[in-house]
Parts: structure tokens; C-alpha cells; sequence
């Protein structure tokens, strides 16, 4: 992805929040906070789910077992299986003969806390926990009234920190950095240099546009990575990026600029200030979803030869340009301006602009092999038509 310019477009963040605060009701603050909780819904899921998720029914669906298989644990009028006389009361730690592997393998699939309170079992188990490459959810952090600033971002501050081994996974979605930054800047150094693969870092905002720590182009093992509302770092010849196992990325109301990684399979952009969207030589490209209100902005694709899912485009946003050549409604089509690969399409349109309406079926020989298309239909207002048939 390459990005033009600066700034957020036609309207600022802070004519955004002096817009909200000039409203009756809610603050700026208590609105934004009611659309990020719907961003975070698109996210992916959390690693471990957190522990008021898991409910307090104790049905047999409800209970995980090492043992039995799906089919087993589906009979609930099945007999429970026979204990070995022996194996009751002798008070002995079975679980602590298994192989570290196992042990390591059970402490990924627990919560933050449960996860770093295994240290205290034996010694055998602190072991165990300095070698499993850590992950941490500020959802397993919050208590029932929500987050507090400082203790949270502290404690996943020194809980990165203190953990011995890599990192394989942080989610953050719940914390306010402002006025942490040095903490912040601390959080992302250590993920830098303790491998991070899978990062999901938002900032609940205000400000908007938070910056970024640079330590963020250090991340050199990621493999995921998920942001939301922050400023990212410029790029420059002394801070390069180095995302070169990157497969997967979301930017959620991000200014962002940065090159297209060659590795990268899906690429998701919400709201995010990108005046202009290249995708050039992506060869493992696969799905490339936007989401853009009010700002215009060119999106062009070269060289992505395994693209099967692109939506939503918006024809009255997206000017669409294909292996160089600017799609136009009723242009003739060469082959050098389609996308074979292509097979799940989404477009907005507005059928009362005449415009709109005749770029759809040009834009459909652009994807000859395509098998759904999704239309999302948005209504104009009269004004607005009437001004379309005069031109």
C-alpha cells in the first residue's frame, strides 16, 4: 500500500471532534467509543477466549477434555470411564510427568493470568512457562468495570518484559495509550525484540492520531498484524520496513504509508487516510477489502495473480486502475485490465447517477472468471439526481 500526502483528507480529526462536541448528548469521547466497540467486532478472534466469555454453566458441552474426542463428548448419557482404583488418592502430580511439549501446549490454551500463575507449581512448570512463546489479552486483564489506564498498560508493559521467551501473540484492544507513551514506546520495543508474530494493537482514542512507536518497524516477524487509530511512523531510508513474512493486515482509521509487502495474503483498510491504494507485484495476495466514506481516493492492482475476493468497491469513490490502464465506463476491456483470478466481487453503487450505472457493466469484463457478485445499493437524494441527469 502506498499512501500521498499527509494529513486526514477533507476533514481533520479535530474539526471531527469539535463536530461530536457541538452536538447535544454524548461526548466526543462516549461516541467514538460507541463505533469503536463495532471495529472491534470485525477483528479476528481472540486467542484465548476471555474468561467472562467462557459463562459459568458447567454442561458436558461446556467442558474441555484431553481425552475424549468430539464424537465421546457428544454422548451425554454415555458412562464415565472407569478409574483405575490406584490413580485415586494417591496424591501424586501426574500431570507434571507429561512431556514438556504437552505442559507447553496446555499453558498457550489458558488465559494471561492463569497462564503466569503456573510458575508457582513447581519448578518444573517455571520452566515450562519461559519456554512458551507468550500471549497476552488485555481482555484477561480487565476487571468487571472495565479498564483503568495505568495498571492495565503497566501490566502488559511488564508482563512483555518479564516473560523470559518469545511472544507469540498480543491483543490490545481495550487500553487508552494517551499519556502512556512512554510505556508504549517500552511495549513495542520489547515485542520488536522478542519475535512478535501476531499483533492486534488499538488505541481507544481521543487523539486520533496517536503516534505510533518506530520500534514497529523492527517487528520483523510478524505474520498478522492488525491496527487501529494510530499515526504510523514515516518511512524512510534510516527506518525501513521490514514485514517481509507479513500475511495478513488491517487498518482501522490509520495514517499510514507504506509499501505493499510481497507475502502479504489478505490486506483490510477502514477508513484509514490512504489517498492512494497500489497493490504492485503482490503475488500472494488474496482478499483486499476497503471501507471508505467521502474521500476519493485511486486504487490500482498490478501484478496479482491470486486476488480471488475485492470489496468493497465503490464506484463513487475508488477510481480503479488494472495493470496501468484507468477503468472508465463503457471503455473496451483488453487483457492487460483484467483480474482471471478474481471470484467473489462486492461493489456500492448508485444506480440514479447515470455514471455509476454504466461503469458496473464494464467493471464486470475486468473479472471474466467471476463467480458472486455483491451489490450494495445506496439511494441519492433528488437533489442529487436531478443534478446527475444534467450533467
Amino acid at each position: 500500500m502506498d499512501a500521498a500526502g499527509e494529513g486526514g483528507g477533507p476533514v481533520t480529526y479535530d474539526q471531527i471532534e469539535h463536530y461530536f462536541n457541538s452536538l447535544e448528548g454524548p461526548t466526543a469521547q462516549e461516541r467514538i467509543d460507541c463505533i469503536f466497540s463495532s471495529i472491534i467486532s470485525l477483528l479476528p478472534p481472540p486467542f484465548v477466549p476471555a474468561p467472562e466469555a467462557a459463562g459459568d454453566d458447567d454442561s458436558d458441552d461446556e467442558l474441555f477434555s484431553l481425552t475424549s474426542s468430539d464424537s465421546e463428548a457428544s454422548d451425554a448419557v454415555a458412562d464415565p470411564p472407569a478409574v483405575h482404583p490406584e490413580a485415586l488418592g494417591d496424591d501424586e502430580d501426574h500431570i507434571s510427568h507429561l512431556p514438556d511439549a504437552l505442559l507447553s501446549n496446555i499453558i498457550s490454551r489458558l488465559a494471561t493470568r492463569e497462564a503466569a500463575r503456573t510458575v508457582v507449581l513447581s519448578t518444573r512448570w517455571r520452566g515450562v512457562w519461559a519456554a512458551t512463546p507468550l500471549l497476552v489479552d488485555d481482555a484477561h486483564l480487565v476487571g468487571a468495570d472495565g479498564p483503568h489506564d495505568i495498571p492495565i498498560v503497566r501490566a502488559v508493559s511488564r508482563c512483555v518484559a518479564a516473560h523470559p521467551g518469545l511472544v507469540r501473540g498480543v491483543r490490545l484492544t481495550r487500553i487508552p495509550f494517551y499519556s502512556h507513551e512512554y510505556m508504549l514506546r517500552r511495549l513495542v520495543a520489547d515485542l520488536a525484540d522478542k519475535d512478535i508474530k501476531d499483533l492486534i494493537l488499538f488505541n481507544r482514542p481521543w487523539p486520533l492520531n496517536m503516534p505510533l512507536p518506530e520500534d514497529i518497524l523492527r517487528c520483523a516477524s510478524l505474520e498478522r498484524l492488525y491496527l487501529g487509530v494510530w499515526q504510523f511512523p514515516e518511512i524512510t531510508s534510516a527506518h525501513p520496513p521490514v514485514f517481509d513474512k507479513l500475511r495478513d493486515l488491517g487498518l482501522f482509521h490509520c495514517i499510514f504509508a507504506l509499501s505493499a509487502m510481497k507475502n502479504l495474503q489478505v490486506a483490510v483498510d477502514w477508513n484509514s487516510t490512504l489517498h492512494e491504494v497500489v497493490f504492485q507485484d503482490a503475488p500472494c495476495l488474496e482478499r483486499l477489502i476497503l471501507q471508505t466514506t467521502d474521500t476519493r481516493k485511486p486504487l490500482k492492482i498490478v501484478g496479482t495473480p491470486r486476488l480471488e475476493v475485492l470489496g468493497f468497491l465503490d464506484l463513487n469513490l475508488h477510481e480503479l486502475e488494472i495493470g496501468g490502464i484507468a477503468i472508465k465506463a463503457g471503455m473496451n476491456v483488453r487483457a492487460r485490465a483484467t483480474v482471471p483470478s478474481l471470484k467473489i466481487l462486492a461493489v456500492t453503487v448508485q444506480f440514479a447517477r447515470n455514471q455509476e450505472a454504466k461503469m458496473l457493466p464494464t467493471l464486470l469484463k475486468c473479472f471474466p472468471c467471476l463467480e458472486a457478485l455483491h451489490i450494495l445499493e445506496v439511494m441519492v437524494n433528488s437533489a442529487e439526481r436531478n443534478l446527475d441527469m444534467d450533467v
